[in-house]
């Protein structure tokens, strides 16, 4: 029997009329299920009663397709094996249980950590290791400046490896501090995440965010936002000081009981914090379920909270309203979904800039931005030319995105990459902080008419004689009939050489490249297609054994690089 808490859902979006979602209401996570005759009805035969397994395996011919639905389903918490009757609220509660347990396995674990109570390094680093993999860590503290030791010492076992963290953020009221603390905050990764801030924004500096973010540090603002959310003005005040103090992000809070609760208001309060995503960049309702928690990959803290009825019905309409978004995100295109399959995009030994540093000028210690990174391959790449003392700042769009690049460079131990949702258009960085800035890949951005701004953003954060690099690929050539290129935009080249013609930059290189493309015969399909949200079974579980265009073909990209005068 499904969990009551289950809900069939449309993906009620562009693309997606055939696709169906499931929405579990008490794990504040969701499943895809793919376009298939049968299998909505399947999981509505599922729902309110218990049903013998005979019974399912009888009524369809595909038995090893109903034993792989409901392994899946059992695995995600959204299916419990009862008995024959409808579960009495102590035994589902028991099933539930036993359900957590299952999912936590999973998941990747978060440790919280209360600095102020002067915990010895040594028995902190033991509780970092003392998880399956590496975790997501919360550190607290009234004051960061009290914490100058543990964070150096802290920073430390990170960089020799002896700890290993998916991520970090500090929260604190008072994040004033030093060169020395930002530069501890830089080798554990970590963010600061200042508590207490005015919404929509404060009325004086706050002491330590100049410091903090002229080292790179990501600084996000935790406010307790109000119904002014929903007025434009207060939202751009909101986004106006956070380009002026160079915040990363918004970490909101809500007072779900305040809000109007119809599902009308819920659909325009939730339109209001997608257009404040829209101009902010990074913007998380710290009492709604994160993208993560939604897509099965980060443990939620609100399973086990207490709701109120309005607060519910809010959480359960974002739920609805988050889900197809993050399915419809996944379109139809070939793309990698590991770093195995994206090194063959583009493979590493064909790759303009890694192999020629001197085209960007960068050496250790570099501080290098990657605009639109996507799942981190340039980032990962260029990591060894900037050394453990430099950084490259990866900004993405997508949080999910970031989430993957992150966890990507984790696996392999390196510590020197900082994975940030944000815009292209609004790089939350001061100015002048980088030696150089990179975007690859990003043809919609030119598109959208989005380009000039992203150049200039790039422009404004790379101090005078750094570097600024664009690469695109212009056209894929099949060899054995080079009368019939795939070519993406006929105006890309005039629109991102039109955005470089600016005053204070020179273009320095502009380069042709390319490389014999890479055949998906023989690859998993999984490999290749966009998948964010878990499907009860992936549609795309078989090997290519063919392509659309046969034979060799050839990419070639171009790449612009210009010098900040």
């Amino acid at each position: 029997m499904l969990d009551p808490a289950v809900e069939l859902l449309d993906a009620d979006m562009d693309g997606l009329s055939d696709t169906r979602l499931l929405c579990h209401d008490y794990f504040a996570t969701g499943m895809a299920v793919p376009p298939g005759e049968g299998l909505a009805d399947f999981l509505s035969g599922l729902m309110a009663v218990p049903v013998r397994i005979a019974d399912l395996r009888a009524a369809f011919s595909d038995r090893q397709l109903v034993d792989r639905m409901l392994t899946s389903l059992l695995a995600a918490g959204f299916l419990h094996l009862t008995g024959a009757s409808v579960p009495l609220p102590d035994e589902l509660a028991s099933l539930r249980h036993v359900a957590t347990l299952k999912r936590r396995a999973q998941l990747r674990p978060q440790v919280e950590i209360d600095l102020d109570a002067h915990e010895p390094v040594d028995d902190l680093a033991a509780r970092l290791n003392n998880v399956v993999r590496p975790p997501d860590v919360v550190l607290r503290g009234a004051r960061l400046a009290d914490h100058r030791a543990v964070l150096a010492q802290l920073g430390q076992l990170r960089m020799s490896g002896a700890v290993r963290l998916y991520d970090c953020a500090l929260r604190t009221a008072d994040p004033a501090c030093d060169a020395d603390i930002c530069r501890s905050l830089r080798q554990l990764g970590c963010a600061v995440m200042v508590e207490g801030v005015t919404w929509p924004a404060p009325s004086v500096a706050i002491a330590g965010l100049e410091e903090l973010t002229r080292h790179c540090i990501a600084v996000h603002a935790q406010m307790q936002a109000d119904l002014t959310i929903l007025d434009p003005a207060m939202r751009e005040r909101a986004a106006d000081w956070m380009r002026a103090a160079s915040i990363s992000g918004l970490r909101l809070r809500l007072d779900a009981d305040a809000l109007p609760g119809t599902e009308e208001d819920f659909a325009t309060f939730f339109a209001a914090l997608d257009a404040l995503g829209d101009i902010c960049g990074d913007v998380v309702v710290e009492n709604l379920p994160s993208d993560e928690q939604l897509l099965g990959i980060a443990e939620g803290a609100m399973e086990n909270e207490q709701l109120s009825d309005r607060a519910a019905r809010f959480r359960r309409a974002y739920l609805r309203h988050r889900l197809p978004f993050l399915k419809a995100c996944e379109g139809e295109n070939s793309w990698s979904q590991t770093p195995e399959a994206e090194e063959k995009l583009v493979r590493a030994q064909e790759d303009l800039l890694p192999n020629q540093p001197e085209l960007l000028q960068l050496q250790p210690g570099s501080v290098l931005v990657d605009v639109c990174g996507g799942l981190g391959r340039v980032a990962r790449r260029l990591s060894p030319l900037v050394g453990d003392d430099g950084l490259i700042v990866s900004i993405e769009m997508l949080h999910f995105l970031s989430a993957r690049a992150r966890n990507f460079a984790c696996e392999r131990g390196l510590t020197n990459l900082s994975f940030r949702p944000g815009l292209a258009q609004r790089i939350p960085l001061p100015d002048g902080v980088a030696d150089a800035a990179v975007n690859e890949w990003t043809g919609a951005i030119w598109e959208l008419g989005l380009g000039p701004a992203m150049l200039g953003e790039m422009l404004r954060v790379v101090r005078p004689g750094g570097r600024i690099a664009v690469t695109h690929r212009l056209v894929r050539l099949p060899l054995h009939h080079l009368g019939q290129p795939w070519v993406q935009y006929d105006e890309i080249y005039s629109w991102i050489r039109t955005a470089f013609d600016r005053p204070g930059l020179e273009i320095v290189v502009e380069r042709i490249w390319g490389q014999i493309a890479p055949s998906l015969i023989g690859e998993n399909a999984s490999k290749w297609r966009k998948q964010y949200v878990p499907g009860i079974i992936n549609p795309y579980d078989f090997i290519y054994e063919q392509e659309a265009d046969q034979g060799p073909q050839a990419d070639i990209f171009l790449t612009i690089v210009a010098q900040k005068q």
